[in-house]
């Protein structure tokens, strides 16, 4: 999580704004590349939930930027005109009146606001074969929702699900097969070895189909879990720190991966 180094009234009363219309199947708000966003937000806002693109490409970051910026100023989402401009208030961060070189479009600078300061975050990072995905999730008091969306080609895509919609949405991400059965399986204490070798249950792993790894955090703390959907099943267990510790693997059905999503979802409370 980030704190924003700018925060005017407009930001928050555009953060407000877009928090109000979540739906339980929202349509994506807007889409940003890797380079869109690290013109917007410099580079630990590029880095937030991960720069696919950027990382992979050779291209100079800041040349990168600077290409994206001219496309952002274009389809109008950022303006230099001081007639276009609405009034930013105050930066609510320093009590000053705001000094910006230029304004973002409301929804835009309300969406990269809510980006920067979440009250708890959940990452999904989604692996099938050689392809990653990433689903990160930011939680603020009163159920508001930010999902984002990350390509493995850099394309960023934001969304306003309601709180109560998320457990059966992000099940979704990480079930995309829908394999998970109706019922709970058999659980398997052991240490992490005993998951890589010619186990039966070693074996079934090595179907793993697509590999999900969970963390949540907010400020009571984080936790880590990782999910398998194999040919025709689900597992999860916590994230091991070392193969002599002992680990808890679970088969588990479609009801009970919802309901496990659902308890590591931070719970935010309005302070």
């Amino acid at each position: 999580m980030t704190s924003p180094a700018f925060l005017t009234e407009r930001d928050l009363a555009g953060a407000f704004e877009l928090l109000s219309h979540a739906t339980d199947e929202p349509t994506v708000l807007a889409v940003l590349t890797d380079e869109e966003l690290l013109a917007l937000e410099g580079t630990e806002g590029a880095e937030l939930a991960g720069s696919p693109f950027l990382e992979a490409s050779e291209f100079d970051r800041e040349q990168a930027a600077a290409v994206a910026a001219r496309s952002l100023i274009a389809r109008g989402l950022v303006t230099f005109e001081d007639t276009d401009r609405e009034s930013e208030g105050e930066d609510l961060l320093s009590e000053e009146p705001s000094q910006r070189a230029a304004q973002l479009d409301r929804s835009l600078a309300g969406l990269l606001a809510l980006r920067s300061m979440p009250r708890g975050v959940l990452n999904l990072t989604r692996q099938v074969e050689a392809q990653t995905t990433s689903l990160m999730i930011y939680l603020f008091p009163r159920d508001g929702v930010l999902e984002e969306l990350v390509t493995a080609d850099g394309f960023h895509h934001f969304s306003l699900p309601t709180r109560a919609a998320l457990p059966a949405r992000i099940a979704r991400y990480v079930d995309q097969a829908q394999v998970a059965a109706e019922q709970d399986g058999e659980t398997h204490v052991g240490g992490a070895a005993e998951f890589d070798g010619d186990t039966p249950i070693a074996k079934r792993l090595r179907d793993t189909r697509a590999l999900t790894v969970i963390t949540s955090a907010s400020a009571r703390g984080s936790q880590q879990h990782s999910v398998m959907a194999t040919s025709d099943a689900v597992f999860i267990m916590d994230t091991p720190t070392s193969e002599d510790e002992q680990v808890t693997l679970r088969e588990i059905s479609g009801a009970t991966l919802e309901e496990l999503l659902d308890q590591a979802l931070p719970t935010i409370t309005a302070q």
